[in-house]
This record gives C-alpha cells, sequence and structure tokens, in this order.
C-alpha cells in the first residue's frame, strides 16, 4: 500500500510558482543510468529483476537526496495505487505495466524520484514548477554524483553513459516541460509550431508522454538530442526553445482575446460555471474545462483562481486519485458523479 502522505497532499512543483507559470505548468530532468557488466532490463528474468531492486532501493537510501525517502515494491500495492503513481507523472506507464521486479523511490518533498528497472537500472528525476530546467538540471547532477558514490555506472570514454536506447547514449539526460497550449490550439497555429520542434529535435506528446493523448490543450516538450553536448548546455538550449513557445503562445492569445473578446470571456466563464455546478463528468471535461478556465485566468476574464489550485486538480480529477480519496473501486458512472463533487468542492468559493 502506497503512504498516505505521498498523494493525498498537493505536488510542490504543481505549486504555480517558477518562470513562465501562465505556460508552463512544471519542469522534469530524467537521467538515464545502468550498472556496469549487466544486462539491460529487458534481457533479466523476474528473480534477477526483483534482486536488482531491493539492492539498488538499498543503495538510493543511503544517499543524501533520498534521506527518510519511500521506496515501493510496485509488485506489493494494487493496480489503482499504480495508476495514482502515474497521475503524479513520478512513474512512466512502462514501469507499472510489469511491476514484476520494479520499483519506486520517492523523496519526501516528492520533488525527486528514481525508477528502478525501467528501460533502463535506474532513471533518476527531478521536478520543478514553471520552467526551470537548469536548476533541475544541476540538482539532478548533484543526486548522480551521490550515486556514482553507491553504484559503479556504465560510462564510455567515447560515447558518455551507455543505455538501453541509444537514442540516450551520452548525457542520458531527458528535459520535459508540461505546457498549456489554448491560444495556439484555438488560433489554429498549434501544428505550425509542433512541426517546428520536431524539426529542431524536440518531442511532443501527450499529456503522459509517448503515445498519450493530448487534454486539455496540455503537451509534453522534451529534447531527441542527448549527445555531443553537456547536461548544462542541453538544459540552456531547451530553455531557450521552450521560451519560444511561449511568446508565441501570449501573443497567440493577445490576438485572440482582441480579435473576439466576447467569445473568448464566454468560453471562459461558461467553462467555470459547467465545473461549478456540473453533477456528471468525464476527465476529458474535466480536462478541457480547467483549461478554458486557466485560459480565464491567464487573460485577467475570470476572479483571480489560484493557479495551484488548478495545477492540483489536473491530478486529483483523475481516476486513480478520486477512488483513492473514496476509498473504494467505482464504476466510471460513480466517478463521473465523483469528480463533479470535487470540482464543485474546488471552485465553491471563486
Amino acid at each position: 500500500m502506497i503512504p498516505e502522505g505521498l498523494w493525498q497532499t498537493d505536488l510542490p512543483w504543481l505549486d504555480g510558482s517558477g518562470d513562465a507559470a501562465d505556460v508552463v505548468v512544471s519542469t522534469r530532468v530524467r537521467l538515464a543510468r545502468n550498472l556496469t557488466g549487466a544486462a539491460f532490463t529487458h534481457g533479466n528474468d523476474a528473480s534477477l529483476l526483483d534482486r536488482r531492486r531491493r539492492d539498488l532501493a538499498e543503495r538510493l537510501l543511503n544517499c543524501p537526496s533520498f534521506d527518510d525517502a519511500w521506496s515501493l515494491d510496485l509488485v506489493a500495492i494494487d493496480d489503482l495505487e499504480r495508476r495514482a503513481l502515474e497521475e503524479m507523472h513520478l512513474a512512466s506507464p512502462d514501469l507499472l505495466r510489469e511491476p514484476e521486479g520494479r520499483g519506486l523511490v520517492i523523496s519526501r518533498d516528492r520533488s525527486r524520484a528514481v525508477m528502478i528497472n525501467e528501460e533502463d537500472h535506474l532513471r533518476l528525476q527531478v521536478f520543478r514548477a514553471g520552467l526551470d530546467p537548469l536548476a533541475a538540471c544541476t540538482e539532478a547532477l548533484a543526486c548522480d554524483v551521490e550515486l556514482e558514490g553507491e553504484l559503479d555506472l556504465a560510462y564510455s570514454d567515447e560515447f558518455g553513459y551507455l543505455t538501453a536506447c541509444p537514442t540516450n547514449v551520452g548525457t542520458g539526460c531527458r528535459l520535459s516541460a508540461l505546457i498549456h497550449l489554448p491560444g495556439l490550439v484555438l488560433g489554429g497555429e498549434i501544428g505550425k509550431i509542433l512541426n517546428s520542434l520536431r524539426q529542431l529535435q524536440f518531442a511532443v506528446r501527450g499529456l503522459f508522454g509517448e503515445g498519450s493523448a493530448v487534454r486539455g490543450a496540455l503537451f509534453q516538450i522534451s529534447n531527441l538530442a542527448t549527445l555531443g553536448q553537456s547536461e548544462q548546455d542541453l538544459a540552456v538550449e531547451f530553455s531557450r526553445r521552450v521560451t519560444k513557445v511561449v511568446q508565441y503562445e501570449r501573443m497567440a492569445l493577445e490576438r485572440i482575446y482582441d480579435r473576439d473578446r466576447m467569445a473568448v470571456e464566454e468560453l471562459s466563464h461558461r467553462a467555470l460555471a459547467g465545473l461549478q455546478q456540473a453533477r456528471v463528468l468525464t476527465s476529458q471535461e474535466a480536462f478541457d474545462r480547467l483549461s478554458q478556465v486557466r485560459l480565464g485566468v491567464v487573460l485577467d476574464i475570470l476572479p483571480r483562481i489560484d493557479m495551484a489550485r488548478l495545477n492540483a486538480a489536473l491530478v486529483r480529477h483523475q481516476t486513480a486519485h478520486l477512488q483513492l480519496a473514496a476509498g473504494h473501486a467505482a464504476s466510471q458512472t460513480e466517478r463521473a458523479v465523483m469528480r463533479a463533487d470535487f470540482m464543485r468542492t474546488l471552485l465553491r468559493d471563486i
């Protein structure tokens, strides 16, 4: 069973702070690391994976960055709890799909997490609010130094860190930003921006990464190149590119608001009223209406709503969180009622 303190309180990197927080919800840096002389995860049987999980978890808990951290054996928790970890972006779908021999170590403030035996032996993640890749990268590298004091990591003088997927070889560093782009979506400009990013070797995905759907105009932007630059250089370039997207989004919002002020105001007010009065609410409806309310907040159309409240709702209205809060599994219809109840409570004082 996952500790209640892990999922019951809001994630600190969704507090609405940080640079460009009107557009960028959060930043994540992930470092892929593997052990010297050990086969990559997919070449191991379940018993070997479990022995490695226990050993790596113990070593991680010796690191100052993970002092007093939560250490989870993913087999020992149920499917609903595993889905909650995915909803919090602390664990990837790939890690949770086959929980045998997989583990997760999470710092008490939940700003750092290590996936054990996903595609690589270790995937260290650091989260920050808003657009802050350089600070996240600096902290991730500090954690990496601690890991190297505990483990012999696979490294080549020619290629850098060795990883299961060749596209991660080098730094093993992936930077990503969860970014809200309703202006570009409503203005019909999103395709042009996304194509430009792909040509510049950046991946653009949905809310939960590769293969996931786009919900509520939320996109994940991440770097593809990991070889030939330092982690700091990757972070600086990533920040520069995402900052350009932020500028495009702000300009797009201004254009659509100037073009049809009444329509944009109506969209935001209707979304807020819909969440305040709904009795049944699907997940897609919740994402879309939260997006439209957030748009209204950014444009100062709506009364000042705390962005942290809206960011937390992105996680808390989802399926697993609703059922964990209720203390029991629920049907799709029951979850839709729970979701509407949650939104009404969240926004009743606006």
